[in-house]
């Protein structure tokens, strides 16, 4: 069954209400257990694992068939008909924000063609949930970036020194080059949610968001970049490059996510400066 993109928002509405309301009823003890690892290696707690099960549920009752590639589990095909939709899943990004009951943490989705490559420019819809309330962001590819019917737009700062900027920093020491951006930015904040964060730029609330670290994967910011770049912004590496397609969810890049090309670019000439 090929749904019409634009039938997707709905689809997203329920995953957005349901996911909080299974969160919520988690019990403060089966929440932080331990089940084992996800795709990548990192422990998976009982909130992951719930979550993870509520947006499968909902995805094979909304759709006779569909490839999940979730960050809690391996990929997993459903219904006897050929695919026509990939959807690349982190149901709580954020997790250890979630867990500490601290602000930002999001269900993120991105639908893609079921044989595309997991590529950025293959997303066709997309979803940022706000776990601690009601604000979503969505986007249909080509028709531009939503929070419910209002559309969103980012931000026209060009200027670093203009700019707040957020950074991630877990398990990372930050270079001179780093130090020198943050000198220059207006503000710098530190949210510990990479799609989160880009949706922030998205709706104009941040003008940037960094991640130089080498760790991030595509679960936790293909949707979010989608919806950033139908809301106007511009998505690079920390080369400057486009950024990669990926075969699984171990591989790993770097993001530059800016409301502004001319923003995006005096980011990345910073960060590869060589003057100090």
């Amino acid at each position: 069954m090929t749904v019409l993109q634009s039938d997707f928002a709905a689809i997203f509405r329920r995953i957005h209400g349901e996911l909080r309301d299974t969160l919520a009823d988690l019990s403060p003890d089966g929440a932080q257990e331990f089940h084992g690892t996800n795709a990548k290696g990192d422990r998976r707690q009982g909130f992951d694992v719930a979550a993870d099960a509520t947006v499968r549920r909902i995805l094979e009752s909304e759709l006779e068939c569909g490839i999940i590639l979730s960050e809690e589990s391996e990929e997993h095909r459903f219904g006897i008909a050929e695919p026509v939709y990939r959807f690349v899943l982190d149901p709580v990004d954020g997790s250890d924000n979630w867990s500490r009951r601290l602000p930002l943490s999001s269900v993120a989705i991105a639908v893609l063609p079921a044989e595309s490559p997991v590529a950025l420019d293959q997303v066709i819809a997309a979803l940022i949930g706000d776990l601690e309330g009601e604000n979503a962001a969505v986007c249909v590819r080509g028709s531009g970036a939503f929070h419910g019917t209002t559309r969103i737009r980012a931000a026209s700062t060009r200027r670093l020194k203009d700019a707040f900027v957020s950074c991630e920093l877990n398990h990372f020491a930050p270079t001179s080059q780093l130090g020198e951006l943050f000198a220059i930015a207006r503000a710098v904040r530190s949210f510990g949610c990479a799609s989160r964060a880009i949706a922030l730029v998205a709706d104009g609330s941040l003008d940037a968001h960094i991640d130089v670290r080498s760790r991030l994967t595509p679960e936790s910011f293909l949707a979010a970049a989608a919806i950033l770049q139908e809301a106007g912004g511009c998505v690079l590496d920390a080369r400057g490059n486009t950024l990669p397609a990926f075969t699984d969810l171990r591989q790993r890049t770097t993001i530059v996510a800016a409301a502004t090309d001319e923003l995006a670019r005096e980011i990345i000439e910073t960060l590869n400066s060589t003057g100090t």
